[in-house]
Order: C-alpha cells, then sequence, then structure tokens
C-alpha cells in the first residue's frame, strides 16, 4: 500500500492585516521629506548657493533727506592763543606760572639786558654832547654874524666918508681949486666905497641864511639822537613783558632765570573766551571743503554746531586740517586740545531713494545689490549709486522704496547671481 504526502505537508498560517494607520502615516513622513529635501535638491541641480540668514544683514531702502558728510576728530584750540617773545638778549625772569589766571597788560616776564643798558647811557651822553655842541654853535653863529655886521658897518662909515670927500672935491672942483683928475679920483673912491658896503650887506645877509641852515642841522642831529633815545627807552620798557590778552598762561617755553637770544618763545597766553575746533579731513575730501560749510560737532556728550572758517593750503600725513568756529561755546566747558568729533555737511538732497551703509559697496565695487525676492530667494540686482553719507547712500536706480535688500559683505556669494536664504 503505497503512502500519502501528509507527512511532507506543513501547515502555513495567515500572515497578520498591515495596519492602515501605519501605511498612511509612511506615506506623510515621504510626503514630508520629499518637500524638505527639494529646495535643496533644486538649489544643487541648479548652483544656488546657500546663505544662513542669520550671517548677512538686511535694510529697507527708503525715500528721505540725505545730508553728504564725512566724519572727522579733531581738538578744541583757543582761537586767541598768542606766543610771547623776548625782545632782547638777556637773562629771563618768569612772574607767571603755568595755569595762572592774568588780567590785560599783567606784567608775566621780565628780562635784564646788561647791553640794552649799556647802550642806552652811550646814547644818552652822545646826546648831551650834541646838545652842547648845538648851543655853541648858536653862540658860533652869533659871533660870526657880529663880525660881519661889524664889516658892513665899518664899510657904511667908509662910504659916509668918501662921500663927503666927494662933496668937498666937487665943490673945490667947481671953483677950480683942485684938478678935474682929482675929482674924478674922489668920485672912484664913492663908488668903490658904495660897492663894498652893498657887497657887505649881502654876505651878512647869505650868512644869515647859511647860519640859520647849521642851526638847523645841529637840531635834527639833537633830534636824531633822541628819536634813537627813545626807540631804545621803548625796548627798555618791553623788557617788561606784558600779557596781550586776558587768559591763562599756558606752557613755559624757556626754563626760569636763563639767559635767552632775541625773538626767543618764552610762554603761551590762552584766552579761554573763546575757542575754535582744528580737524583733520581726510585728502580725498580736500576737493568739497569750502569757507561756511557747517559742522556738526560732539563735545564731551554734548552736540554744538560750527562752521568752517579757514583751510590749510597744505596736505600733511595724508589730511587737510581746518578750522571750524564753535557756536556758543560758552555753554560748554572747553579745554585747550580736548577731543572733539564732528561730521562736515557737503550737501543735503531732499527726498531721495537710500539704503543704509554697508559692507556691499566693496564687495561689487557698489555696482550690484542682492535684492529680497520670494520663497526666501534673493536676486542679483545692478542699481546705480550716487552720493553718501555717514549712515545712507543714494539710489539711482536699481530698486524701489519699500524693497529690502542684503547690506553686508558678499564675499562668500560675489560671484552667484541667486542665493537661497536658509532659515
Amino acid at each position: 500500500m503505497i503512502e500519502g504526502t501528509n507527512g511532507q505537508d506543513e501547515v502555513i498560517t495567515n500572515p497578520k492585516p498591515i495596519a492602515v494607520k501605519k501605511i498612511m502615516l509612511n506615506i506623510v513622513l515621504l510626503c514630508a521629506l520629499t518637500y524638505v529635501t527639494f529646495p535643496t535638491l533644486s538649489q544643487w541641480y541648479s548652483s544656488i548657493p546657500s546663505v544662513d540668514s542669520k550671517t548677512i544683514k538686511v535694510d529697507t531702502v527708503i525715500r528721505g533727506d540725505l545730508v553728504r558728510d564725512v566724519v572727522v576728530s579733531g581738538k578744541a584750540v583757543a582761537a586767541n592763543a598768542p606766543q610771547l617773545y623776548s625782545t632782547e638778549i638777556g637773562k629771563i625772569t618768569l612772574l607767571a606760572k603755568p595755569g595762572e589766571a592774568v588780567a590785560l597788560n599783567q606784567i608775566v616776564a621780565r628780562l635784564v639786558s646788561p647791553e640794552l643798558d649799556a647802550l642806552m647811557k652811550q646814547q644818552q651822553s652822545t646826546l648831551e654832547q650834541l646838545s652842547i655842541n648845538a648851543n655853541r654853535g648858536v653862540l658860533a653863529d652869533k659871533e660870526a654874524q657880529l663880525d660881519l655886521e661889524s664889516n658892513m658897518n665899518a664899510a657904511q662909515s667908509k662910504l659916509n666918508v668918501v662921500k663927503r670927500e666927494f662933496q668937498r672935491a666937487e665943490i673945490s672942483y667947481g671953483k677950480q681949486i683942485i684938478s678935474e683928475v682929482d675929482w674924478l679920483k674922489s668920485k672912484d673912491a664913492v663908488t668903490d666905497a658904495t660897492r663894498l658896503f652893498e657887497h657887505s650887506k649881502k654876505r651878512v645877509a647869505f650868512t644869515k641864511e647859511r647860519l640859520q641852515f647849521e642851526k638847523q642841522h645841529r637840531e635834527f642831529l639833537v633830534q636824531k639822537e633822541k628819536l634813537i633815545l627813545d626807540e631804545l627807552s621803548r625796548r627798555h620798557e618791553a623788557l617788561a613783558i606784558k600779557a596781550p590778552v586776558s587768559g591763562v598762561v599756558g606752557n613755559w617755553l624757556v626754563a626760569q632765570r636763563n639767559t635767552i637770544a632775541a625773538n626767543t618763545a618764552i610762554m603761551t597766553i590762552v584766552d579761554l573766551s573763546e575757542y575754535e575746533a582744528e580737524l583733520g579731513v581726510p585728502e580725498f575730501y580736500a576737493d568739497d571743503l569750502g569757507i561756511g560749510l557747517e559742522v556738526a560737532m560732539k563735545v564731551s556728550g554734548v552736540s554744538v554746531r560750527g562752521e568752517i572758517i579757514a583751510i590749510s593750503p597744505e596736505v600733511k600725513a595724508n589730511q587737510v586740517t581746518v578750522r571750524a568756529r564753535i557756536n556758543n561755546s560758552s555753554a560748554i566747558q572747553l579745554r585747550q586740545n580736548q577731543r572733539i568729533n564732528a561730521r562736515i555737511e557737503f550737501e543735503k538732497k531732499e527726498n531721495v531713494l537710500m539704503v543704509r551703509r554697508g559692507a556691499f559697496l566693496g564687495s561689487l565695487g557698489g555696482n550690484f545689490i542682492f535684492k529680497l525676492a520670494e520663497d526666501n530667494y534673493a536676486n542679483k540686482t545692478a542699481v546705480t549709486t550716487g552720493a553718501s553719507s555717514v549712515d545712507f547712500i543714494e539710489i539711482l536706480s536699481g530698486v524701489e522704496a519699500g524693497q529690502q535688500v542684503i547690506t553686508s559683505d558678499y564675499g562668500d556669494f560675489s560671484q552667484a547671481v541667486q542665493i537661497y536664504l536658509d532659515n
């Protein structure tokens, strides 16, 4: 009898039915994964770089008034701080100490000059000598004039004598007592005596004129010496050095009781009534500078206004030095060489399209900007920039007011045309 195949059979149990909920959950997870990874795959496929939104800065394009300016720094300097100089060679004695308040025309230093003292004594002696010579000349002139007048009187007496002789000779000639020759001799004597008398009178008059000129010459010499002595007296008075303004003594520029040369700086007097700002402006803005430009300054946390009053004609260390007047300087406490932060305003434009300054200007030369689009994308857009201030830069074309742009550095994605902002 043939046996059956029951020994080879195996009982197979039916598999458990798969739950419908588990199938649906897997489908949802697969869709979510596809949704998350699809932008990344699309970016990879299109070569669009992804940028972390936390590493960039986004600003909004706005309309407003733009002031083209530059931020500079400087110091407060006294508008009037004269230096005092020695006028002679000598030994200096400083009477006012640094920081001490002084009044106008107060003696702050005194100079002792032995050379000037000796020169004054010499000129005084010369003046006395010239005065004596002038007086002696007056006496000599009187004596010379007296001698000439005596000669003139003698000539006149002689003329009178020969005239009487001629009268007698003429009477005698009329009576035929004397010859014609004797009468002519008497007549010639009158002529000679008259000529001599006229010459004497002219000589006296000429001598008076000459003596008058000589007297004036001697007086001029005396007057000249007096002027020299007056100048020396002025120089001697200048040895007492006075403060030209009211203020405080700055620094001593020479040592106390030291022998100094002429025209040596001694000290500085600082006038505290008015200060100016001395600012250093980069050479790049030299062509924009001008007298009268407004300057906004901040001193010790206080904002003040001013205007440029002087511009240096030379450039030092790539900077141009300008002087600005501080308006209402009495409202703040200023000190010499106190630091000042300032902003020079070159130009003001009203109702212009502008965006806040950022590092993007150096990344693409300011010719392109990344403008935010939909779905966290940012597109590279060509723009035209205009004037710039400390905080903003003017946009002439390429974007509109209200749009958002990236103003941070583009160094990591400057070659891209579009970027994706990863949140």
